[in-house]
């Protein structure tokens, strides 16, 4: 089995959620599908108890944190060189790492590219932490998200939109969640947390609030609230710049002003939102020359008479209560870990496999989903150096799955499908296809339709040729040209004028057959 070829970096960069990564002995009371999202579960009530009394800040209430990373670091349908979108990597691993190891989340979940979908955030935004929120008094909730969005209409009425994993474009018009349905889907988060705070970073994000912001002044962080604070305005990009770090704009000045330099008003160990909003309408202008201001507003129903408060970390490692942090080595996506990648990536290409699976191993170590992919095929045909290892190919495989890699899911759907140095079993291989295909891998679209098509778990024209024309619209030109080959055939419903449409458009993809079997229809 062999791992396409590819130019460039791969995608899926970071954030190894891993299956489940609990610290703690129980397990999320959630269906086994979304256990694998969360990457914290504990109460760590202590710790943070703990973290306030340091500070003097004795009268403020414990509660737990709860918290929800989304977004999407890869497009694998856009042009090549905007397939990855490298900063949300650094962002959503930098925020995970950052509310676990600094400010004591007790439960942190990930929906990153393929999970970032409106099933995923229906089910924890209407369903899971809303009941966790009910029963956790002084309970505080955060969402964050980081990925590609756009806005349309007039910037003071526009309608915003988050783009999902599958898009075809920076407007995709069908793969995208509304910010006003996300709005919707965190209400019964803002009833039922004390305290709630919304922070996105996606281009012309400020659609979020598009209707306008209500509610009293805040007198304190010990009193209920709910505020979002969007990277940009609704007319605005959303950037990331070399000079400022290798993360999103937003999320590094909201990093730099948790480790103390937002913690002004007054400087007594935590920072509050008005004073990390502060910060934010100050540092990011002036970073970016006036082209990206952050919009913020009050989204409680009722208006809100406290606020959302961050520990100020750098009190917090004077204090011994946490450990210095590397936002560097917080991030399995990093300078390094890339470079070691696109040099592997090029010895591959160049048939120079020893050096190759060095490299992608040192890649993988760092946490390059891809990279973990590409070690699980070499170790699976013995190439680089290495014999030929069943058990080492099928972790990699999971790991690079797990880390979002849609080779990964792709390459296990084939071994579990074809029985491929593994016990062959169909359904689970279906299962791997489907999830590569959500993630928006052509291949895998493909894989499905072809096992529709041939009754390989169940047999059903309709399905085979709705996965088809999916992957055909991804790109794939082996599609096209089943998709000719079923409406030749009359596998469902025989039309000689569409198969001679899809037989076209794949000879036009250069596909020999299809070119042969046009000569061979009926004029």
């Amino acid at each position: 089995m062999k791992l396409r070829n590819k130019t460039g970096l791969a995608l899926a960069l970071l954030l190894p959620h891993l299956s489940v990564f609990l610290l703690a002995q129980a397990k999320p009371n959630v269906p086994p599908q979304y256990q694998r999202l969360f990457c914290q579960y504990a109460d760590r009530r202590q710790f943070y108890e703990k973290a306030l009394n340091s500070v003097g800040l004795t009268t403020l209430p414990i509660g737990r944190g709860y918290a929800l990373i989304a977004g999407v670091t890869q497009y694998p349908n856009f042009a090549r060189e905007d397939q990855d979108l490298k900063p949300a990597a650094v962002d959503i691993e930098k925020l995970k790492s950052y509310l676990k190891d600094q400010e004591f989340f007790d439960e942190i979940v990930v929906l990153k590219d393929g999970d970032m979908n409106l099933d995923n955030l229906n089910y924890f935004l209407q369903v899971y932490f809303p009941e966790r929120l009910k029963s956790s008094p002084h309970a505080r909730f955060l969402f964050a998200y980081s990925g590609h969005g756009y806005a349309e209409g007039a910037s003071d009425t526009a309608r915003g939109f988050l783009l999902t994993s599958p898009a075809v474009s920076k407007t995709d018009p069908v793969n995208r969640i509304d910010l006003s349905l996300l709005r919707t889907l965190l209400d019964p988060d803002i009833l039922s947390a004390e305290k709630v705070l919304v922070l996105i970073n996606a281009c012309q994000s400020g659609a979020f609030l598009g209707r306008k912001p209500f509610g009293a002044s805040p007198i304190g962080p010990g009193d209920r609230g709910a505020h979002a604070i969007m990277a940009s305005r609704s007319n605005q990009q959303s950037l990331q710049l070399s000079t400022v770090g290798p993360g999103s704009v937003f999320f590094e000045k909201i990093f730099a002003g948790l480790e103390g330099a937002a913690d002004k008003s007054p400087p007594d160990g935590i920072v509050t939102y008005h004073e990390l909003d502060a910060y934010l309408l100050s540092e990011i202008p002036y970073a970016t020359n006036g082209t990206q201001i952050p919009m913020d507003g009050d989204i409680s129903p009722n208006g809100s008479v406290g606020e959302f408060f961050f520990l100020n970390r750098s009190r917090q490692v004077q204090v011994k209560n946490a450990k210095p942090w590397n936002p560097g080595s917080a991030s399995a996506f990093g300078n390094a870990a890339a470079d070691a990648f696109e040099r592997g990536n090029t010895a591959y290409l160049d048939r120079r496999y020893d050096e190759a699976f060095r490299l992608f191993l040192e890649a993988a170590k760092a946490g390059n989903a891809d990279a973990m992919s590409y070690v699980a095929s070499m170790y699976d045909n013995g190439m680089g150096g290495v014999s030929q290892n069943s058990e080492q190919a099928l972790q990699w495989y999971e790991k690079g799955a797990a880390a979002g890699s849609t080779d990964a899911m792709l390459n296990l759907g084939k071994k579990y499908s074809e029985g491929y140095h593994v016990t062959r079993n169909v359904q689970q291989g279906i299962q791997w296809y489907e999830k590569g295909a959500a993630a928006g891998n052509a291949m895998a679209m493909y894989n499905l339709g072809y096992m529709y098509e041939h009754g390989e778990g169940t047999l059903d024209y309709q399905q085979a040729r709705n996965w088809y024309e999916k992957s055909a619209a991804a790109g794939e030109a082996i599609a096209m040209y089943r998709l000719g080959g079923m409406y030749e055939h009359g596998e469902g419903t025989q039309d000689l004028q569409q198969a001679r449409q899809w037989y076209q458009k794949a000879a036009d993809a250069g596909v020999i057959s299809a070119s042969e079997r046009l000569k061979q229809l009926p004029q």
